[in-house]
C-alpha cells in the first residue's frame, strides 16, 4: 500500500508540471498466448493492437514474447523482447510512422490475502527507437537508431467478487503504473507517464481469462501534457 501512495504523490507533482494539454480517445486490445512448459519455466507472446481517434487511425502495434521462471507461486522473473510501431496520428505524435526495439528484465511478486490480492511488478527497458531528422526539404525521414532506458513500476490490487464455479469467476482489477525514464543512463531523470487502470476480470474456463476496463493514461511530450484515455481489453489463452 506503501508503494501506492508514494506513485500517488508522484503522480500529482507530475500533473502539476503540465502546460497544454491534448486529449485523445482510443481502443486497446491484446492477445496474450501462455504455455508452461514445466512447473518452473514458462513461454508467453502478447499481441497489441491499439487504435486511437475513435478508433479511426492506428497508435501503436507491438509484438512481445516473454520467457519467464518462477521460484514459487508468487515470486517470477522474465526476459523479453518487444517489437514495436509507433503510428503518426496527430500533431502532438511523432510526425512519421517508426519503430523501438526493446530488451527488458522484469521481476513480479504477489501477495495473497483472504479477500484480495496485491500484484508487483518491475521491469527495466533497453529501448532502442528509430531516430526520426527533418531533412532540407521539410520532410522527416528515419536516421539510425537512439537509446533510451527505462524503469516501470506497476502496483494492481485484484479483488474477487463472484465465484461460479471452479475455473469460472469474475473480479475486479485496480493498478497504477509509473514509467521512470532513465535517459542514456542508469539514473532517474524525470516521470515519462503514468498509467491507471480500473476494469474488471473474468476466467471464462481453465484457459481462458479476459480483462476489460477503463485506462487512462497522462504523458509530457516537450511542452504538451497528454492524457489518453483508452477501453482496454485483454484475451488471455493457456495452452
Amino acid at each position: 500500500m506503501k508503494g501506492l501512495v508514494v506513485l500517488f504523490f508522484f503522480f500529482i507533482s507530475f500533473l502539476n508540471t503540465a502546460q497544454d494539454q491534448e486529449t485523445h480517445y482510443s481502443s486497446w486490445n491484446t492477445i496474450n498466448i501462455q504455455k508452461e512448459i514445466n512447473n518452473k519455466w514458462s513461454v508467453n507472446t502478447e499481441l497489441n493492437f491499439r487504435r486511437t481517434n475513435f478508433l479511426k487511425d492506428w497508435e501503436q502495434f507491438i509484438i512481445r514474447p516473454f520467457i519467464h521462471y518462477t521460484f514459487e507461486n508468487d515470486l517470477d522473473i522474465a526476459i523479453g523482447y518487444s517489437y514495436i510501431k509507433n503510428y503518426s496520428y496527430s500533431d502532438y505524435s511523432k510526425p512519421i510512422d517508426a519503430l523501438e526495439h526493446n530488451i527488458f528484465q522484469q521481476l513480479t511478486i504477489k501477495h495473497k490475502f483472504s479477500r484480495f490480492s496485491l500484484h508487483h511488478r518491475l521491469r527495466f527497458e533497453e529501448r532502442f527507437a528509430q531516430n526520426i531528422v527533418a531533412t532540407s526539404t521539410n520532410e522527416f525521414v528515419t536516421d539510425g537508431t537512439t537509446h533510451k532506458n527505462r524503469f516501470r513500476y506497476k502496483f494492481q490490487i485484484t479483488v474477487p467478487v463472484i465465484t461460479f464455479t471452479t475455473n469460472r469467476s469474475l473480479g475486479l482489477v485496480l493498478y497504477d503504473e509509473a514509467h521512470i525514464d532513465f535517459g542514456t543512463g542508469l539514473r532517474p531523470e524525470k516521470l515519462d507517464q503514468n498509467w491507471m487502470f480500473l476494469g474488471v476480470s473474468f476466467r471464462a474456463s481453465e484457459h481462458i481469462k479476459i480483462r476489460s476496463g477503463y485506462h487512462d493514461i497522462y504523458a509530457k511530450r516537450g511542452d504538451i501534457f497528454i492524457n489518453n484515455r483508452i477501453w482496454e481489453t485483454t484475451l488471455t489463452y493457456k495452452i
